[in-house]
């Protein structure tokens, strides 16, 4: 009713304003019949769409609506496309929490009609791009243990530039890193440069060991967060008291102890932690990983992000430095400020998906951690020459 209200004194106005022949008053008509019939039309199909149940057949619908408007620039085809990509989300995130098995089938039969930044999580859905790289194991299928390579990446390499704030910090962390494990800086500018310093130190028969690794590499993570952050954020995100274990300030554990508060006890974390967290991350590690977008985690819940190529994965090549270098310091640091998390890496698309707020299991208990080697691994051949001149197996387990 108000938009007729509406739409006659606007008619009123026109005439009053601009008095013509009677054949305008025809043409006014005509165009608030043609505006009533549109509005019609988007409120039949965005209702139709909005209503629609979580189900592979509605998505699939909702999809092809989507496909069918294409590049139509018209107000309506763009309001009806925003309306529709908006319910698609909705029933897309609905599935997810309900049935991620069917929405791995659904998304993964959508994947090339979907564009991969609208889908809510991405973690073993094919990436389209992937058949632009075949796929050719090398002659050699087995690694130095025996197991089965594991594919190369078929998505294609992003650049891995640099901008100025990133290269600097950067170089901060190649200096606390090799401050960390005593190894020689190299000249190689950015993210290749220190990639190539932890192999070094990986092939070294101190860095052979990967808990030598873990901890270099989380050292150098807490040293980057200087020493206010991890009480801040242990405090404020995790809801955990402070204590002497954790490193913190004397005065904030007097604090927690004069309070009542049992040193150390994890009282979190904190509701808002995983999505708040998920939010900042991005901005706090993408100068190691690359660009990264928040989505939904594994389970349909807020907490995730997705690096979309890890530069960090991609300049490596190796699953074992990825492995020791970053998923398991990374997990091991927000574990210690009270906040669990999963990283998992997608060797085929180079994707990396960080869920907060989610457990992470044992990598020997982790049905989609890959076994072997990478087929391209770099160090595969390095590490096996170590095994044959006698370093103890226990400290070769750089790819599990």
């Amino acid at each position: 009713m108000k938009f007729y209200v509406t739409a006659l004194v606007a008619s009123v106005v026109l005439l009053v304003l601009f008095p013509s022949p009677g054949h305008c008053l025809s043409s006014i008509k005509i165009e608030a019949s043609d505006i009533a019939n549109t509005a019609q039309r988007i409120f039949q199909t965005t209702t139709t769409a909005l209503q629609a149940p979580p189900t592979p057949l509605s998505i699939t619908t909702t999809t092809e609506h989507i496909l069918a408007i294409g590049d139509n620039d018209d107000i309506e085809s763009r309001f009806t496309s925003f309306v529709l990509r908006n319910a698609r989300s909705s029933q897309l995130n609905r599935l997810l929490r309900d049935d991620r098995e069917t929405y791995i089938t659904t998304a993964s039969f959508l994947s090339s009609k979907i564009p991969r930044s609208e889908l809510p999580n991405v973690q073993d859905i094919p990436h389209p791009r992937s058949e632009e790289i075949p796929f050719v194991i090398s002659a050699d299928e087995t690694d130095y243990l025996g197991r089965q390579l594991v594919p190369d990446c078929t998505v294609p390499d992003t650049p891995a530039g640099e901008n100025f704030a990133e290269a600097l910090l950067l170089e901060i962390t190649r200096n606390i890193y090799a401050g960390q494990t005593g190894m020689k800086r190299n000249k190689i500018p950015g993210i290749k440069g220190l990639i190539e310093e932890m192999r070094c130190y990986m092939l070294s028969a101190e860095g052979a060991d990967p808990l030598n690794q873990q901890e270099s590499l989380l050292q150098t993570l807490f040293a980057l967060m200087t020493p206010v952050l991890p009480p801040f954020y242990r405090i404020f995100m995790g809801w955990k008291v402070p204590s002497k274990e954790s490193n913190d300030p004397e005065w904030l554990v007097n604090l927690g102890q004069r309070l009542g508060l049992e040193e150390g006890k994890n009282y979190g974390p904190a509701f808002y932690a995983p999505l708040l967290t998920s939010i900042v991350a991005p901005f706090v590690f993408g100068f190691l990983v690359g660009p990264a977008r928040v989505n939904l985690r594994s389970d349909g819940e807020f907490g995730g992000l997705v690096v979309d190529k890890c530069k960090f994965l991609q300049e490596s090549s190796c699953k074992g430095m990825c492995l020791h270098s970053c998923k398991l310091p990374a997990q091991d640091l927000f574990n210690g400020l009270g906040l669990p998390l999963r990283v998992s890496p997608n060797f085929d698309s180079q994707e990396c998906q960080w869920s907060f707020g989610e457990a992470a299991p044992q990598v020997e208990d982790d049905s989609t951690w890959p076994q072997g080697c990478l087929n391209g691994c770099g160090t595969r051949e390095a590490v096996a020459e170590m095994r044959r001149s006698g370093v103890e197996d226990a400290k070769l387990a750089n790819c599990y």
